[in-house]
């Protein structure tokens, strides 16, 4: 979500850049299917994924729900990749 999370998290473009294509060493996210992004979220929120990355997502996604989740990947699915 390039714009907040209404409270819950923060924008997504704060570490994956303004069009969500990846900023750095932090991946894109636009366009990647919503399953797959979905399966992330869930895994970084209940620490069944590892590692750095996983870690700084950690409390970005806390907060979310499983609409909030559905809803983020639906978005980030559907933008360009580039």
């Amino acid at each position: 979500m390039k714009t907040g999370g209404s409270g819950k998290t923060i924008s997504c473009a704060i570490c994956h850049g303004d069009k969500l294509t990846g900023l750095g060493e932090v991946p894109r996210i636009a366009g990647l299917q919503p399953v797959y992004i979905a399966r992330q979220l869930i895994c970084m929120q209940n620490g069944s994924s590892a590692g750095k990355n996983a870690a700084l997502m950690k409390k970005a996604v806390a907060n979310l729900s499983e609409d909030d989740i559905i809803s983020i990947s639906a978005y980030v699915g559907q933008l360009p990749p580039r």
